[in-house]
């Protein structure tokens, strides 16, 4: 209800979002600066301030605490400073369910549940260091609706075969654009590894070339190992002969005939300029969109968990899993359609329900209509 779209003047497609007044006031408006001074002990700045010094936000393997990565931390740092301003000179136990309940609703279901998260990580901090009782926590119960409104959208759109043949079309090999492609197509990385991929992150491993990069998202602590696909190795020689090939990262951008790497979001963002170019235009099909097809060939290809799991990074075998069980169920509605026509096949209707030639000239005594005994009754009736 809050979508519609018109065409421009040169029949470009453009869509809006209907945002309220107050909505639009509160977004422009400037977030009120936060004090400088220490804050109070117990008051909900306080807390914030220590944990973000703590093992559970900095990380210290010698604890068993990996901490969060610099994108986390930034997500984090601003949702909940965005609560200080009216609470953070509060006691903590200011922050009630029924608040934070309130502040979720304010907010799109994928904010609501990335403030929740946010939250019940600084929480959990509080009870590990016995700040507050596991009872206390004033974030039981709720739910953000975030995961039912993933379900609803998808997330990112998996590319289709002809999406990929769009962008073939229009980037040949040896162009800067189809070498973009090729890395999140051919070594399955998520952009934040993708954008810094270059000659380092290639080794031999068992007399074969592969692909071996610690993941941004692990923070270093997951190696994901995908052998080099002899297609990829084809773009990776065009690409040279091109010269435009850096030698600290194969893509970036290009400053004084140097290839230099890029921030991760400026990389996404000229990769999905190339896709609009290639009329692979739909706003959610993006850099993960590759990943999400590729992992969906590698489910089809019965890949095991295991398999996937090292080839795409992934710690939590839920990932593969969920990859793996939609193949498996289209797989098998495939199967299954198969034997319900080699079923028909084998039995013909005309085969089980011909009738005799003689049919053709009227209908013989063997064919009339007989009249069970238990029927007498009834006709007499």
């Amino acid at each position: 209800m809050y979508l519609y779209f018109d065409y421009s003047p040169l029949g470009a497609l453009r869509w809006y979002v209907k945002v309220s007044r107050n909505a639009q006031k509160q977004r422009n408006a400037r977030r009120p600066e936060l004090p400088t001074d220490p804050p109070k002990p117990h008051t909900l700045r306080w807390y914030w301030t220590l944990y973000k010094h703590s093992d559970h936000w900095l990380g210290d393997l010698s604890v068993g605490q990996e901490g969060l990565s610099d994108s986390t931390r930034l997500q984090r740092t601003g949702l909940i400073e965005s609560l200080l301003p009216q609470n953070g000179e509060r006691p903590f136990a200011v922050l009630t369910r029924k608040v934070i309940k309130a502040e979720m609703k304010a907010r799109t279901p994928s904010q609501a549940g990335n403030l929740l998260s946010a939250l019940r990580g600084m929480i959990r901090w509080m009870i590990d260091e016995d700040h507050l009782d596991e009872g206390d926590d004033p974030t039981i119960g709720l739910k953000s609706g975030k995961a039912k409104a993933s379900r609803e959208s998808g997330g990112f759109v998996p590319w289709t075969e002809e999406d990929m043949a769009l962008y073939r079309a229009k980037w040949p090999l040896g162009t800067e654009a189809r070498l973009m492609f090729d890395i999140l197509h051919y070594t399955f990385l998520r952009v934040g590894d993708a954008h810094r991929f270059g000659p380092p992150h290639l080794r031999q491993i068992v007399r074969k070339m592969a692909v071996h990069i610690a993941t941004e998202k692990s923070r270093g602590n997951t190696t994901v190992t995908v052998p080099m696909h002899p297609q990829f190795a084809e773009s990776l020689r065009a690409s040279r002969a091109a010269g435009i090939l850096g030698t600290e990262v194969f893509t970036g951008k290009i400053v004084k005939g140097r290839v230099l790497p890029m921030k991760k979001k400026a990389w996404a963002a000229k990769f999905k300029r190339y896709a609009i170019l290639a009329a692979v235009n739909e706003p959610k099909k993006s850099c993960h969109g590759v990943r999400k097809a590729r992992a969906e060939v590698a489910a089809y290809a019965d890949c095991t968990e295991s398999q996937m799991m090292a080839m795409f990074g992934w710690t939590d075998p839920k990932m593969p899993a969920h990859y793996i069980a939609k193949a498996n169920r289209e797989k098998l509605g495939l199967s299954g359609m198969e034997k319900v026509v080699a079923f028909d096949q084998s039995q013909s209707l005309d085969e089980v329900m011909a009738l005799p030639d003689e049919n053709n000239d009227g209908t013989r005594n063997e064919n009339t209509v007989v009249t069970l005994r238990s029927n007498f009754g009834k006709k007499a009736l």
